[in-house]
C-alpha cells in the first residue's frame, strides 16, 4: 500500500512496471487455470463470456485503484491495457486448452506467451492518445 491510500498495483501484474515477477506469473497461471476450469465446465460458454467480462471489470477496477483519472482517457487506456491484455489472453488460453490434446494445449500456451511478449503496449497507447482527447 502506498502512503496515499492507494493500492501499488505495479506489484501485483505486469507489465506495468518492476513488480515481482513471481507474483505476476503466479496471478497468470491462476487465470489460466480458472480458464482452463471454465473451459471444462458444462457451461463454457457462458462461463467464457462471463469470465471475459468479470476480467474486464477487475482489470477496470485495478486500474481506477492507481489514481489515474477516468478523464484523461489515454493515460487510463495506457494502464488499463497493460493490466488487463495479459489476463484476458491467459483466460482465453486456458479456455481454448481445455478440450485440447496435448500438443495444442502447448502450443496455445506457446502463443499465447508469445502474444504477450510482443503486444505493442506503447504503440496501442501512443495510437489511443492520438485518437481520445485529453481531459
Amino acid at each position: 500500500m502506498r502512503h496515499d491510500g492507494l493500492v501499488n498495483v505495479d506489484a501485483i501484474l505486469p507489465p506495468i512496471g518492476s513488480g515481482d515477477p513471481a507474483l505476476a506469473a503466479a496471478v497468470l497461471l491462476a487465470v489460466l487455470v480458472i480458464g482452463f476450469l471454465s473451459g471444462r465446465a458444462s457451461k463454457r460458454f457462458g462461463l467464457l463470456v462471463g469470465g471475459l467480462l468479470a476480467l474486464v471489470v477487475a482489470g477496470g477496477a485495478l486500474t481506477m485503484l492507481t489514481g489515474v483519472r477516468m478523464a484523461d482517457r489515454p493515460a487510463w487506456f495506457g494502464v488499463l491495457l497493460p493490466l488487463t491484455v495479459p489476463l484476458l489472453v491467459a483466460f482465453l488460453a486456458g479456455w481454448l486448452g481445455a478440450r485440447a490434446s496435448w500438443f495444442a494445449r502447448i502450443v496455445i500456451v506457446a502463443v499465447a506467451v508469445l502474444l504477450l511478449a510482443a503486444f505493442p503496449y506503447a504503440a496501442i497507447t501512443a495510437a489511443t492518445a492520438e485518437v481520445l482527447p485529453a481531459g
